[in-house]
């Protein structure tokens, strides 16, 4: 059983509360902070109390990024849980994910570093993407693989610190790719470019169109988000390349 543990998770977010309270069957006392927004102030007693560690920090949906100082108030790991596999580091895994036409996605377990999306894996577990997969229903099967992941680790790690020795070492094939991608990043990949081809105005639209983000481009120096396909196949200002 653990000791001590600091559990970052999101407000208002269902599995970060499923989380938490499978931890408190894990562990003596648990510290929870849940974070709703990016860059939020974060209670500082958490961290600067003296000669206080937690046993494990774990980071799970959560929005804060751990400096190199609050990292090392952990006795053993801080642990984060990337709703992504390690070929898609940062942020918009989905979105990318469904623009290459990736037939693999995936979660990532892995230790905390000064470095994001960069510190020694612990698991990861995959998933098919389905032919008919959107961002919406991809995210959907992912927050339910990170959760499953998370008790199944949390789980191992409570019986014998040990183990988590064990679980980097049989995860040591897997290894971080790619280039990590942050909000600009994003941002502008939601930008739908003239002279487009079809196929590839199909790519963006799946991986960008929700209810609650859109796609968008630009006539005549002002932005317009796309509502419907239609709006763009019907607009003359875009050439179209088969």
């Amino acid at each position: 059983m653990f000791q001590r543990i600091l559990f970052m998770g999101r407000k208002k977010d269902i599995y970060s509360k499923l989380i938490f309270s499978y931890l408190k069957n894990l562990s003596r006392s648990v510290t929870v902070f849940y974070s709703e927004k990016p860059k939020e102030n974060i209670n500082k007693k958490i961290f600067d109390v003296p000669n206080f560690w937690y046993d494990y920090i774990i980071c799970f949906r959560n929005f804060h990024i751990l400096r190199e100082k609050q990292i090392k108030k952990s006795k053993y790991a801080s642990i984060n849980f990337h709703p992504g596999p390690p070929e898609y580091r940062g942020i918009g895994c989905v979105n990318y994910a469904l623009y290459d036409n990736a037939k693999k996605y995936g979660v990532t377990a892995h230790l905390i570093s000064k470095k994001i999306d960069k510190g020694r894996i612990i698991n990861v577990e995959r998933l098919n993407i389905l032919k008919r997969d959107n961002v919406e229903s991809l995210l959907k099967r992912t927050y339910i693989a990170q959760y499953k992941q998370a008790k199944k680790i949390l789980k191992i790690l409570s019986k014998n610190n040990q183990n988590l020795k064990i679980l980097i070492f049989k995860s040591r094939k897997e290894k971080w790719t790619n280039k990590i991608k942050k909000r600009n990043d994003l941002n502008k990949f939601y930008e739908i470019k003239k002279n487009i081809t079809k196929e590839e105005l199909r790519n963006k639209i799946r991986a960008t169109f929700t209810k609650k983000y859109k796609p968008y481009f630009f006539i005549n120096n002002k932005k317009v988000i796309l509502r419907n396909l239609n709006s763009i196949e019907k607009n003359k200002n875009f050439t179209y390349y088969e």
